[in-house]
């Protein structure tokens, strides 16, 4: 429709003068790399991945309070099959 033609000509507008050269390169390549995940044009790997362990090297601090309460969920076939106490 003609209202969602201009508000996608505003989002690309903003995305184009805000927010676009703030952008490291790698970020865009993450962005390039999902979009291709989600259109279906890049596959994961077929092959099966087995984890077998997670380090976590120092813990940030993200609150006021200098806390993080990092969480793990495992996702297998697109659904979670494990989520670590919170």
């Amino acid at each position: 429709s003609a209202d969602q033609a201009l508000d996608r000509f505003a989002m690309k507008k903003f995305f184009d003068d805000k927010v676009s050269d703030l952008m490291q390169p790698s970020q865009r390549r993450y962005v390039q790399f999902l979009s291709g995940l989600l259109s279906g044009s890049v596959k994961m790997n077929a092959a099966p991945l087995f984890l077998h362990y997670v380090i976590l090297h120092g813990i940030p601090s993200f609150d006021s309070g200098g806390a993080c309460r990092p969480f793990l969920k495992l996702y297998q076939a697109m659904q979670p099959v494990y989520t670590s106490g919170i």
